[in-house]
């Protein structure tokens, strides 16, 4: 059994990493709402594009934090090696195409038929989730597992460390991969 006095010292450990780390993450998100704000009022398309922005920084959200969590559950019980990831990473890509895809589907919806909105085309609005996801992968997922590999090289507990910061980075990364698909596909 553990005395008191190391229970209350690893008590204050798991604090001070998740404090750090949360308020790294709220003050990265404020700087990501900022940036959007940015890049995307000025498009004459803003109206529809905003309908997508909770939608992928909840996908995102949603599909980082248990990759995170699968890479290092890995580490912790010794079983990461290029295979798990592997699996890790094609898991994470299929099911963010998929839900990417349902955002398209149900942007047309609310587009087209709930707002009457037609500034985007059917194109444009199936495409764009899929692009903005496929490239904040690109980033996020090897970002996500160094970081991961860092902190439990260190003796640090990445799942009180990484998902908190990895919110912060994957808002940004879903931002600037926003903005460049909506560039890519020729929104206005």
């Amino acid at each position: 059994m553990q005395s008191t006095e190391s229970q209350n010292s690893s008590k204050k450990k798991l604090i001070r990493e998740a404090f750090s780390s949360e308020v790294i993450s709220i003050i990265g998100d404020i700087f990501a709402g900022s940036l959007l704000y940015i890049l995307i009022l000025p498009f004459q398309s803003f109206i529809a594009l905003i309908i997508f922005i909770p939608a992928l920084l909840s996908l995102r959200g949603n599909i980082s934090g248990p990759f995170i969590a699968r890479t290092s559950k890995d580490l912790i019980v010794g079983e990461f090696d290029k295979r798990s990831w592997i699996e890790n990473v094609l898991a994470t890509v299929c099911l963010s195409m998929v839900t990417a895809f349902l955002i398209g589907v149900i942007s047309i919806y609310l587009n087209y038929i709930l707002l009457n909105i037609e500034i985007l085309s059917i194109y444009q609005l199936i495409m764009i989730p899929i692009v903005t996801i496929l490239l904040s992968l690109t980033f996020s997922i090897p970002c996500s597992t160094s970081l991961n590999i860092i902190a439990f090289k260190y003796g640090l507990d990445p799942n009180n460390l990484v998902n908190p910061i990895m919110t912060a980075v994957d808002d940004f990364l879903t931002i600037i991969s926003f903005f460049i698909a909506i560039i890519l596909l020729g929104v206005n």
